[in-house]
C-alpha cells in the first residue's frame, strides 16, 4: 500500500493519528458535557483521563521534555494549562485543551502534506525501470538508479520518460507540463532535451541519457522542496521558542499570581484566567502560516515551470525594485547566424574557414556554435589544436599546426594591437547594421564574420510587465554599444550597458543595487555566472543555461518564457501579503481573546477552539498563494 500511495507508509499511520485524536476529543467533550450535567466527579475524570490517553498523551510527553530540559515551547504551553485545569478540578477542560490542541496538531501537518504534495508527486512521475540498450545491442528493462550517463534508453508510446536525456532517434510529442508547465505538448525529435517525468504521447524515442535518476529534474525539484520547508519552519519554530513563549508564561505568571497578592483576589479565578492565557499564548497559527503560504508559492511556481530554490528566495523577489538580463540566449535566441564572411588580408590563408573551425570546436559559446555550423555547413574540416585557451567576454587563441592564431570581438583585437584603420571601419560598419562582428587573426586579420542575433518575442511583453511592477530594468551584455542600443530599443529595456566583462556585469549589477536598491539578474552563461552571484535573485534557464549558471542561480525556468518572470515576482509580492495578512489577523484575535481572559469572560476549551479556528483560516489563506496571479500591482 505504501509504493502505492506513493507516501511511504505516513499515509496509514495519519489515518490511526486521525481516529485516535477523533475519538479523543469526543471523550473530552463527553467529560466537559458530565461536569456541566453536575453529574459525580469520578465520570468527568475517568471520561477526561482517557481522552488524554488516547489523544493527548503525546502532546503531555513533549510538554514533560520541555520542562526537564528548561526549553519552553508549545507543549509546555498546553500541558501546564491542562495540569492547572485538572488541579482546579475541571477535568473536561484540561481534556479539551490537550486533545483540541493534538487535531490541530494534526490538521496543520496535513496542510504542510497538501502544500508539498504536487512538489512531491514530481519524483514519482518518472517511472522505477527503463528500457536500456546493452553492450551487444540487446534491450533490456532495469531499474533507473542503475542507468549510467551516456547509455541509450528506448520510450515507448503511451509511457513515461524515466530520464533526462537529448533524443538520438525517433519523434514524438511529449506532454511535459508537470515539469515545465507548458499548456500543449512538445514535439521532440533528435537533438531536442526531454526530461524524467513527461508524458512520450505517440513515437517510439531513443534517448542519450544526460542525468542519474537522482539529478534529474524532477528529483532537484523534490529536494528543493524539502530542504525550503524544513530551513523555514526551523526558522519559524526557532524564534517564537526563544522569545514569544517565555513571554506568554511570563504574562500568564503574572496574571495568576500578582492579582492575590496586590489586591487581594481569588487565587482559584485568576489561576483560571492564566491557565487561558496559556493557551491562547500558543503561536501555531502564526508558526504554520507562513510556511503554508511560502510552500503554496513554491508548488504553484513549480507546475507553471518556475523551480525556486527555497522558501527565501520568495522573500528577496518580493522586494525586488531592479532587473538585469543578459543578451544573448536571454533576451534574444542566441542562436546567432553568419549572415556573410569577409576577408580583409591582403595575403590570404590557404584554409582560414579550417582554422576557425579548429578553434570554435573548442568552445560553447553561441558565438563560436555559430562559426561552427556555418564552417561545417561549408564542407570545412578541423584541424588539430595543440593548446586551447578562452578569454572570457573577448574570444579564444589557440595554436594550429605550430601557429598562434586569436579568434574575438572588436576588444579582443584592439587589445592584440591587430586592428588596423580599414578593420575599424569594416567593424565599425557592420556594428551600426546591428550586426556582431568576429575576428580571426594572427599578427593580421584573416577572416571577419558577421553574426547576427534577433530579440525573443516574449522579451518585451516581460519587460513591459516588469516596468508595471515599479521595476527598473537594464541590460548587460559583452556585445558593442551600436548591438546593444537595438536590443534594447526592441525590447522596451529602459537602459542598457554594453563591452563588459564578466567581473564588470558583476560591478554593474552592484552599482543598480547601489541606485535602486534590491536587484534581479537573468541569464544563461558562464560569462554571467559573477553577475547571477551577485544578485539578490538570480534566475537561469534549464533548456540551455550552463551547469555554472544553473548552480549559481536562485531560480531555474523550465522552459525560455521570458514572462515567468515578472510571474514568479507578481506571486512573491502575492504570498508576502497573504503572510501579512495572516500575521495581522492572528494578532488581532489574539489581542481580543486576551482581553476577554483578563476580564474573565472566555474558558480554556473556548481559547483553544478559538486558536484551532484561527490556525485553518490562516492555512487556507495561504494556500490561495498557489493561484496564478494575473494582476500587475
Amino acid at each position: 500500500m505504501a509504493q502505492a500511495c506513493g507516501c511511504d507508509g505516513s499515509c496509514g499511520a495519519s489515518r490511526r493519528a486521525g481516529w485516535q485524536i477523533g475519538l479523543g476529543v469526543a471523550l473530552a467533550l463527553a467529560a466537559e458535557l458530565a461536569e456541566w450535567l453536575g453529574t459525580a466527579e469520578a465520570l468527568p475524570a475517568l471520561l477526561a483521563t482517557a481522552a488524554i490517553a488516547i489523544a493527548g498523551r503525546a502532546v503531555l510527553w513533549q510538554g514533560m521534555r520541555a520542562l526537564t530540559r528548561l526549553q519552553p515551547n508549545i507543549y509546555l504551553l498546553m500541558t501546564l494549562a491542562s495540569v492547572g485545569a485538572i488541579a482546579l478540578g475541571k477535568w473536561g477542560e484540561a481534556a479539551v485543551v490537550v486533545t483540541l490542541y493534538a487535531l490541530a496538531e494534526l490538521l496543520e501537518q496535513r496542510a504542510a502534506e497538501r502544500s508539498e504534495r504536487s512538489l512531491r508527486a514530481a519524483l514519482q512521475l518518472a517511472p522505477p525501470q527503463a528500457t536500456v540498450q546493452t553492450p551487444d545491442g540487446a534491450w533490456q528493462t532495469v531499474p533507473v538508479e542503475q542507468i549510467q550517463i551516456g547509455q541509450r534508453i528506448r520510450v515507448k508510446p503511451g509511457e513515461r520518460i524515466p530520464l533526462d536525456g537529448a533524443v538520438v532517434a525517433g519523434a514524438s510529442s511529449v506532454d511535459q507540463s508537470p515539469i515545465t508547465g507548458e499548456s500543449v505538448p512538445i514535439e521532440k525529435s533528435v537533438g531536442d532535451t526531454v526530461y524524467a517525468g513527461a508524458l512520450n504521447l505517440h513515437g517510439s524515442l531513443d534517448v542519450v541519457v544526460n542525468a542519474t535518476a537522482d539529478a534529474t529534474v524532477v528529483a532537484q525539484i523534490a529536494r528543493i522542496a524539502a530542504q525550503a520547508r524544513r530551513a523555514q519552519v526551523e526558522r519559524l519554530i526557532d524564534r517564537f521558542a526563544r522569545t514569544y513563549t517565555p513571554l506568554m508564561l511570563g504574562l500568564a505568571t503574572g496574571v495568576a499570581v500578582l492579582p492575590p497578592l496586590v489586591m487581594g483576589g481569588a487565587w482559584g479565578e485568576w489561576l483560571y484566567r492564566g491557565l487561558v492565557l496559556l493557551v491562547l499564548g500558543c503561536p501555531c497559527a502564526l508558526v504554520i502560516s507562513t510556511p503554508v503560504t511560502l510552500l503554496s508559492a513554491l508548488a504553484g511556481l513549480a507546475r507553471r515551470g518556475v523551480v525556486v530554490k527555497g522558501a527565501a528566495v520568495l522573500e528577496h523577489a518580493a522586494r525586488l525594485r531592479a532587473f538585469a538580463f543578459d543578451k544573448t540566449g536571454t533576451l534574444t535566441y542566441g542562436c546567432l547566424q553568419v549572415e556573410f564572411i569577409r576577408y580583409p588580408d591582403t595575403k590570404p590563408l590557404a584554409r582560414p574557414l579550417e582554422i576557425a573551425l579548429s578553434l570554435a570546436m573548442h568552445s560553447e559559446h553561441p558565438v563560436a556554435q555559430a562559426i561552427r555550423d556555418h564552417c561545417l555547413q561549408q564542407g570545412t574540416t578541423a584541424r588539430p589544436v595543440e593548446s586551447f585557451e578562452t578569454t572570457p567576454g573577448l574570444g579564444v587563441v589557440g595554436v594550429v599546426d605550430g601557429q598562434t592564431f586569436r579568434m574575438g570581438n572588436h576588444r579582443f583585437v584592439e587589445a592584440h594591437n591587430a586592428c588596423s584603420k580599414p578593420l575599424e571601419t569594416l567593424l565599425e560598419q557592420l556594428e551600426q547594421q546591428g550586426l556582431t562582428p568576429v575576428v580571426l587573426f594572427d599578427h593580421q586579420p584573416r577572416v571577419v564574420f558577421a553574426l547576427r542575433d534577433t530579440a525573443r518575442p516574449d522579451a518585451a511583453p516581460a519587460i513591459a510587465q516588469l516596468h508595471a511592477l515599479g521595476l527598473h530594468t537594464a541590460l548587460l551584455t559583452g556585445d558593442v554599444p551600436a548591438v546593444a542600443d537595438a536590443v534594447a530599443h526592441a525590447t522596451g529595456v529602459q537602459a542598457h550597458y554594453a563591452e563588459l566583462l564578466p567581473h564588470q556585469k558583476a560591478q554593474a549589477l552592484e552599482a543598480l543595487r547601489q541606485q535602486f536598491g534590491c536587484v534581479g539578474m537573468a541569464g544563461d552563461g558562464v560569462n554571467d555566472a559573477p553577475a547571477l552571484a551577485l544578485a539578490d535573485v538570480g534566475i537561469s534557464f534549464a533548456e540551455r543555461g550552463t551547469d555554472l549558471a544553473l548552480e549559481t542561480a536562485d531560480v531555474a525556468l523550465m522552459r525560455h518564457d521570458l514572462t515567468l518572470i515578472p510571474t514568479l515576482i507578481r506571486t512573491a509580492k502575492h504570498a508576502m501579503r497573504l503572510i501579512t495578512q495572516n500575521i495581522a489577523f492572528v494578532l488581532s484575535v489574539r489581542a481580543g481573546f486576551i482581553a476577554l481572559a483578563l476580564m474573565g469572560q472566555t474558558t480554556l476549551w473556548m481559547a483553544i477552539l478559538a486558536d484551532m479556528g484561527v490556525t485553518l483560516l490562516v492555512i487556507a489563506n495561504g494556500w490561495r498563494a498557489a493561484t496564478p496571479i494575473y494582476s500587475a500591482d
